[in-house]
């Protein structure tokens, strides 16, 4: 129960940000793909999509824990009857909340345009897909968050771009990669059971839950 108030106590809070933000993913997703014809880079618009929704994980994160360390909420949350353990669960499922929502809306509206003849680019979203979609944003969310527990939120701002750049490298460079560490096998197994993925990638975001209750039994602001 302590749980469930402690998200809508943030959901109160975050209301007046949805808007400005599908408005922000939205508006930026729409111009790019205004500057992309459908048939130059097959799967390209179905990158960006992804890639403004990741700037939509980051900043729900951001609100979410900015806005509770700028007005020392934090510290008015832990006097009442509340473990640390209710207070850091309540962080990562009200922001899985809203990463999925704003994912699943975002989603709707890409399928919505391609039924309704706005764009002609692919693919077509299938259930896979979208558990896909939710999972790796949900993952997204998860890294920014447990940076954002274990420094303080307006300093660690930038610990993640470092990491981000990293990957951004591994994935274009994805072939070189697979081929150096003769990772073929095993791709061709995590492709041909996409599953195994899933299950992999929570049990990940579960570490970066699991770590976060760490650091904040630690940390002088939980003592």
């Amino acid at each position: 129960m302590n749980i469930v108030r402690l998200m809508l106590k943030d959901l109160r809070l975050q209301r007046g940000f949805v808007f400005p933000l599908l408005a922000i993913q939205i508006g930026g997703l729409w111009a790019f793909l205004l500057q992309i014809p459908a048939a130059q880079i097959p799967g390209a618009a179905f990158g960006l999509l992804h890639g403004v929704l990741l700037v939509g994980d980051f900043l729900i994160c951001y609100r979410t824990m900015v806005a509770e360390e700028k007005n020392r909420a934090l510290l008015l949350v832990k006097m009442l009857p509340v473990s640390t353990e209710e207070i850091v669960l309540a962080k990562f499922a009200v922001n899985f909340l809203a990463v999925c929502v704003n994912t699943g809306l975002l989603f709707l509206l890409w399928e919505a345009a391609r039924r309704l003849g706005w764009m002609e680019f692919r693919p077509a979203l299938t259930l896979p897909l979208v558990i896909g979609g939710l999972t790796w944003h949900c993952l997204n969310n998860a890294f920014f968050l447990a940076i954002a527990w274990i420094f303080d939120s307006e300093r660690a701002v930038w610990v993640p771009f470092p990491a981000l750049f990293a990957v951004m490298s591994v994935i274009l460079n994805f072939r070189r990669v697979k081929a150096a560490l003769h990772l073929g096998p095993a791709v061709d197994f995590l492709g041909a059971n996409p599953g195994v993925v899933v299950v992999m990638v929570w049990a990940v975001i579960f570490g970066f839950v699991g770590a976060s209750f760490v650091v904040m039994r630690r940390k002088r602001v939980f003592a």
